[in-house]
């Protein structure tokens, strides 16, 4: 049902006619450019641990990560996508918000 779901989402994200290796949904797939020579910003990512799209969150950070790039990852246990939308004024959502007020005080000029 999981992977059943996850699909119908995709299929309603992307160009008719593509695949989920079309370069907007997936960054390291064949029809992308590689973005390891790129000089990055430092990036956050953020995931709940109950998110359809936990595990290609966490393989964007760790592929990032490997190339070398500074990637912070955060992951909310039990949380589902948009959790800080859907409930921003629950324990996790104030939790991210300082998670990103100490990302953006870290990487501020």
């Amino acid at each position: 049902m999981c992977c059943a779901k996850l699909n119908r989402f995709w299929r309603l994200s992307i160009p008719v006619g593509e695949t989920t290796d079309h370069q907007l949904v997936n960054p390291f797939g064949p029809n992308s450019k590689s973005l390891e020579a790129i000089d990055l910003d430092p990036i956050l990512v953020v995931v709940g641990g109950s998110d359809l799209l936990r595990d290609r969150a966490e393989d964007y950070a760790m592929k990032l990560k490997d190339w070398g790039k500074d990637v912070e990852y955060e992951e909310f246990e039990g949380q589902q996508h948009g959790f800080f939308t859907i409930n921003p004024n629950s324990e996790p959502s104030k939790k991210l918000m300082l998670v990103i007020k100490q990302f953006m005080n870290k990487y501020s000029a």
